[in-house]
């Protein structure tokens, strides 16, 4: 975490946060989504590590300025998975993503827990996402991932922040972003009035 100085054209924080989850379970798309405000069903799936810039409006002092995230996309697919602690240091802010018609990614995320408890991040903000919450009204009901389950998942891993998201539909997209950015601003006991 970087804090830069307060002119018109620099960021006044600069957060790191990176996108965990299986391949194919939306996080390329989230990313793309608060970025550039886009959709495609076709996206290609991520190699390696994707890099992703947004700037947010705040406040602090009363002051107009703006936090910078940089959007730390990584490929969930086994063979990446030795880049971890690579990709994981210095990160202030990670998603857990899972899709929310597809079990196996939930349950798939202990693996990434793992990884975090391993190299420091349990006390690092993070938020547990169920992306591709337009497709759970339009698939067979053995095929969605039961809200008990998940609620069992998160008082496992001691999580309390979960938000289900849908980059197609852009919906709860803004919100995961300003929801992390605010508990990494508390964590860090950094100034600011409100985020625009």
């Amino acid at each position: 975490m970087l804090k830069a100085e307060k002119t018109d054209t620099k960021p006044i924080y600069i957060f790191k946060v990176c996108i965990l989850g299986q391949e194919r379970v939306g996080k390329t798309c989230i990313a793309r989504r608060l970025c550039f405000n886009t959709f495609d069903v076709n996206t290609k799936e991520t190699l390696g590590i994707e890099f992703y810039t947004k700037d947010i409006p705040i406040i602090v002092d009363g002051d107009d300025s703006f936090v910078r995230i940089s959007i730390w996309d990584f490929g969930g697919r086994e063979q990446f998975k030795k880049l971890f602690p690579y990709y994981i240091n210095g990160a202030n802010g990670i998603f857990m993503v899972f899709n929310l018609v597809d079990l196996q990614t939930l349950l798939r995320l202990d693996w990434w827990y793992e990884k975090l408890n391993e190299y420091n991040q349990t006390n690092t903000p993070r938020m547990c996402v169920g992306a591709k919450n337009d497709l759970v009204n339009t698939v067979d009901e053995k095929f969605k991932v039961d809200e008990l389950v998940i609620k069992r998942f998160m008082d496992r891993h001691e999580e309390h922040d979960f938000y289900k998201t849908s980059s197609k539909e852009n919906f709860n997209i803004d919100v995961i972003f300003k929801e992390l950015l605010l508990n990494i601003l508390k964590k860090n006991k950094l100034d600011y009035d409100r985020l625009l």
